[in-house]
């Protein structure tokens, strides 16, 4: 795959495409593959990152975190300075190649819910609930079943095979070297009153779960979108043409009768401007961040931010770049007991030599794995009046003349869930090594195993967050970097809700058989005391909370009244033929880690689509 040639601007001016999709990541490669399937149909995709499709750092699925911070992998966005969270940064990673961040990030292949894409439809798009996404999830994938050793392992897995895609580009499977305390988390959880009831493909579940990774079982490598939908076969179609280092500066637009049209797409790359043209539509598939940056680098935003910019107005919404979605993550490391084993051991360079080994033997061992396990919990030790109090602040914030309706409607979707004290409302995740609290935005702290000893760390995150952020251009020039503000823990509510499930940690690694796993009286890398105080939690939280870099929800799906900025077909509002395929239209952040959801939506986005070829 390294020798497809992504570098050529040969017949590129003024070159005609069907389908211009700009963004060559997570979805838009998606979007590409199944138009091309299509022999007379014509696309091309621009990607402003690289071609990196070779490199071990893409390949082997435990080296991904050696990109974070690389501008050749990623774009290494940092957030404004978050008021809530003491005026910390945060780090923004996303994904800068071919394959965009499902070609960087941990792996993790996790569900979206019932109840959740059924809000999705609730808020006014039709056809996106659980029996109109959940299908697109089993054709993005084939799932391999876990081995007779790994259900030995997990005693209580819950794997409804039949449920699974079978068929789809995306490799989905398990590790072959889970360690104690993975097995560990599914008996604490037990013990604690949660077993694993279902699998959480069904949509559904409370309780752990063994976390698989977007890993291909035959050669252990990682099954990205671009591993995945862009393979020899794809790269040899006549019809496709992928650019990479082609930055976008706008969509060219035009005011016609029907409405404003797109004509084509300004990119630059080896500093020669270029223009191609659309003939049927162009496709934004560039993030949550970078979409409605492009947008409204093209006219298309809040006049008020635009004219600040000396940018003309062609459509004024002013919902362009707001409602951003995060899942914030707060992580515990504790260390383990003495003779247990922990990823750590890798800052051992004879040990890492080895696992590097194994892996170019046979793909075996940590490096040819996502090493996670997870639960989707409701917030438990919740008295009933501690319960109708969280409820209260809910409601305060919907009656609130200030809050914007797009935020009344979600918050009113979101109301039942929370109103359901059975309801998950967090995803916890065992990660086998420490993760450090970092100071500032030093990401690299947080995987460089800082600590002399070895630690397992536990993570919470807030499966439907109430705080809203946004995304805004910061200058009329496309080169310079979008104003993210994740707003993470921004609302009463959620500071409350997650410091209550980081209490609730402690819990899990006081229960057996997990706390024989860990030393007693060992290191805490997160506070030397344990945290059963709510307002020390709530401190605690704004210290340590992180980006888990599953941004959404900036170029909403949503009737327009209602703060949308893409309608039940993806197209941009006011436009013919501008559609937007990537996280940005989320209308609501999924339960869990969100690269299975975009895959989802690109595969159901690509059939709508080919719905309207004429």
């Amino acid at each position: 795959m390294a020798s497809f040639d992504t570098e050529s601007t040969a017949g590129l001016k003024d070159a005609a495409f069907d389908y211009v999709v700009v963004g060559g990541g997570t979805a838009g490669l998606v979007v590409a593959s199944r138009l091309t399937e299509d022999p007379n149909v014509s696309v091309v995709v621009l990607e402003a990152g690289t071609n990196r499709l070779g490199d071990p750092r893409l390949t082997v699925p435990g080296l991904g975190v050696a990109t974070f911070e690389d501008p050749d992998f990623d774009w290494n966005f940092r957030s404004i300075a978050q008021e809530q969270l003491n005026g910390r940064k945060l780090l923004a990673n996303k994904g800068r190649t071919l394959g965009g961040s499902s070609a960087i990030n941990l792996g993790m292949i996790v569900y979206p819910s019932k109840t959740g894409l059924n809000a999705w439809e609730a808020l006014g798009n039709p056809g996106w609930g659980w029996d109109g996404l959940s299908p697109y999830v089993r054709k993005s994938q084939t799932a391999a079943p876990p081995s007779d050793a790994n259900r030995e392992f997990f005693q209580g897995m819950k794997h409804d095979e039949q449920n699974h895609g079978s068929n789809g580009p995306v490799q989905v499977s398990f590790g072959d070297q889970y360690m104690p305390y993975h097995s560990a988390w599914m008996q604490t959880f037990e013990k604690l009153g949660y077993p694993q009831i279902e699998d959480p493909v069904n949509g559904a579940g409370v309780g752990p779960f063994v976390t698989p990774g977007a890993i291909d079982p035959a050669t252990h490598t990682r099954s990205h979108s671009a591993a995945a939908y862009l393979g020899p076969q794809v790269q040899s179609r006549l019809n496709l043409r992928v650019v990479t280092g082609a930055l976008v500066q706008n969509i060219v637009l035009e005011t016609g009768n029907a409405g404003v049209v797109a004509t084509g797409v300004k990119f630059q790359k080896d500093s020669t401007a270029y223009t191609i043209k659309a003939k049927k539509e162009v496709i934004l598939a560039a993030g949550t961040t970078q979409t409605p940056q492009i947008l409204e680098l093209s006219g298309i935003g809040d006049e008020r931010i635009l004219k600040s910019h000396g940018i003309e107005t062609i459509i004024n919404n002013p919902s362009v770049g707001e409602n951003l979605q995060d899942h914030g993550i707060v992580s515990f490391s504790y260390e383990v007991a003495d003779g247990m084993p922990s990823g750590d051991m890798a800052k051992d360079p004879n040990i890492a030599a080895a696992a590097m080994a194994a892996y170019q033997k046979d793909g075996s061992g940590p490096l040819g794995m996502s090493p996670f396990v997870s639960a989707f919990m409701p917030c438990l030790d919740l008295a009933e009046e501690e319960h109708a109090q969280l409820l209260a602040g809910l409601k305060n914030s919907i009656e609130n003349p200030s809050t914007p309706r797009a935020q009344k409607k979600q918050f009113e979707a979101l109301q039942s869930l929370l109103k359901d004290s059975s309801e998950p409302t967090a995803q916890y995740i065992l990660a086998p090594f420490q993760l450090p609290a970092v100071e500032g935005d030093d990401i690299k702290r947080l995987f460089s195993m800082p600590h002399p000893g070895l630690f397992i760390s536990l993570v919470s995150l807030l499966s439907y967050p109430l705080s809203r952020g946004s995304v805004h251009i910061g200058s009329s020039n496309p080169q310079d970097a979008p104003i993210i503000d994740h707003g993470i823990l921004g609302h009463p509510v959620d500071l409350e809700m997650h410091a209550r499930h980081s209490m609730w940690m402690e819990k899990i690694t006081k229960a057996e058989p997990m706390a024989s796993l860990l030393k007693e009286g060992g290191r805490r890398l997160h506070t030397e005391e344990p945290v059963d105080e709510l307002e020390k939690a709530k401190e605690l939280c704004k210290s340590l909370v992180l980006s888990m870099y599953h941004v959404s929800g900036t170029c909403a799906m949503m009737p327009q009244e209602d703060g949308g900025v893409v309608d039940s077909q993806l197209k941009v509002y006011g436009t013919t033929n501008v559609r937007v395929v990537d996280a940005s239209i989320f209308p609501l952040e999924p339960r869990g880690n969100i690269q299975a959801t975009v895959f989802a939506v690109a595969e159901k986005a690509a059939d709508i689509i080919k719905q309207h070829v004429n």
